[in-house]
């Protein structure tokens, strides 16, 4: 990177970010303990020679072709060999390579052909012009047979394992419709690999607010029929607007908790270039701003501070919402049978021995939210002393859950701006939150307290159960008292 291109792109994350904003972006991310312990052991997340053996030697009951598609546009030739390879060297070998190529040279064609062989299983197609990544998606679409379809950029990598994963997904999940992994970063080179993003499982509310999926991403080929493909006018977030019309046609979204994709970061990549950045972004909200008017959302879509991400503000009238202090309360019986006799549709419960309440805007807003869909309960962040003490609850991997991002300074946007960011949860602390009165109705029959985490925990376990989705509204911060 040039002097030149290092003062641009400053001067592009303080448009952005403002000074004090980029002062906690920078100190956040320097005491990133899960970026440092990566950078340092990413080969511990590798598949080992055993594992590969055994891979090699599986036979799953299905074996599906799986078609991977790549749009090439005068692809570096060190980029291009990488890709090629790391896909020949995957350990389940029922696939197919589809590489459309826009290039006004030869030089795609000349290096696929050198790198093919005998192997049959690639398959090239020289397009007679460049019609920008979707078309030439598309184009690579048209050439696949698969019955599933995996979407690869012309400079990224596959790990060796991850269509023996996607394909085990398929058959222990034989309705699993579109199929997403974790992802790191790779340099130039190819040797250094960083910002690991270890993904949640299909998250609803996340999904309005980025492209959370990303890489990589596998398709049931009929799925994508009925979708039509990729669409050119979101050019650079056309992946996450061809997601969001997948959302419509299917709740069959699983997630792979490895990393088996390796997205490399160059200055004309939208991983690298602050300006690829701005122009994906663009193209995201514009496709967030279609998929708000497909659903008939009453809402717009604004830049958030920052801008790694969206916010949905919804507009329509609030509903009807009575409020009940959990003080005024003496038993979770009690306050069972007061949900039952009101007549609004919303309650706001809160605790005023341990919390303030938010402003009215907020509180508004926080209503409108759990007015979408099945949204059962909507709860907050909390904060005391200028740290977290909650953003949600969430399952621990182990077995058990914690409070979110607890202790994290409250300046600090967390793992990949999820303590600053709408998203479906586990379970909400009730000392300030929405409840939508029916949703509790189906679900309050509990024998835990209410105001412990485990009751929380079980209310939002039993609205889960019932239909209903939890959600933490992170933009909504209350002050816990004490």
């Amino acid at each position: 990177m040039t002097v030149l291109d290092k003062c641009s792109f400053v001067l592009g994350m303080v448009r952005k970010h403002g000074i004090r904003g980029l002062f906690w972006k920078i100190l956040e991310r320097r005491r990133d303990t899960v970026e440092r312990a990566y950078v340092k052991h990413w080969q511990e997340y590798c598949m080992t020679g055993e594992e590969w053996k055994i891979q090699r030697n599986t036979n799953f009951d299905h074996m599906p072709l799986v078609s991977l598609v790549v749009p090439a546009y005068e692809t570096p030739r060190e980029f291009l060999t990488a890709l090629v390879e790391s896909v020949q060297q995957q350990t389940y070998e029922n696939w197919e390579l589809c590489i459309a190529d826009g290039s006004p040279s030869e030089q795609v064609a000349k290096q696929v052909q050198e790198l093919s062989g005998q192997d049959e299983r690639i398959r090239y197609q020289h397009l007679p012009s460049n019609g920008g990544i979707a078309e030439n998606t598309n184009a690579g679409l048209a050439m696949a047979q698969g019955e599933y379809v995996g979407f690869l950029d012309h400079d990224d990598m596959l790990a060796a394992n991850a269509l023996y994963e996607v394909v085990r997904l398929i058959n222990a999940r034989p309705a699993a419709d579109v199929i997403y992994t974790d992802e790191d970063k790779v340099d130039a080179a190819g040797e250094q690999h960083f910002r690991p993003h270890f993904k949640l499982d299909y998250n609803r509310e996340m999904l309005l607010h980025y492209n959370y999926i990303c890489h990589f991403l596998v398709v049931k080929k009929e799925l994508l029929d009925r979708a039509g493909g990729l669409r050119s006018q979101y050019n650079g977030a056309q992946d996450y607007d061809l997601v969001l019309r997948l959302a419509e046609l299917t709740d069959e979204f699983h997630h792979i908790d490895k990393i088996l994709y390796h997205w490399r970061v160059h200055r004309n990549s939208t991983a690298g270039s602050s300006l690829s950045k701005d122009y994906a972004y663009d193209a995201g909200r514009r496709a967030l701003e279609d998929c708000v008017k497909r659903r008939q959302l009453n809402a717009r879509v604004r830049r958030a501070p920052g801008g790694g991400f969206y916010e949905m503000m919804y507009e329509e009238n609030p509903a009807s919402m009575e409020e009940i202090d959990l003080q005024e309360v003496h038993s979770d019986a009690v306050l069972r049978e007061r949900v039952r006799q009101s007549r609004a549709s919303y309650l706001l419960l809160w605790d005023s021995k341990s919390v303030y309440p938010a402003a009215e805007r907020e509180k508004r807003e926080l209503l409108q939210l759990c007015m979408q869909r099945k949204i059962g309960l909507a709860g907050v962040r909390y904060r005391k002393r200028g740290r977290i003490v909650s953003a949600g609850i969430h399952m621990l991997p182990q077995g058990g859950y914690e409070y979110g991002f607890q202790g994290l300074p409250i300046h600090f946007k967390g793992y990949f701006d999820r303590g600053v960011i709408r998203q479906n949860v586990d379970a909400v602390p009730l000392d300030y939150c929405i409840v939508r009165r029916e949703a509790f109705l189906a679900a309050a029959d509990i024998h835990e307290k209410l105001h412990t985490m485990e009751g929380a925990v079980a209310l939002g376990r039993r609205m889960r159960a019932a239909g209903y989705e939890v959600v933490l509204d992170a933009r909504v911060t209350v002050k816990c008292k004490g």
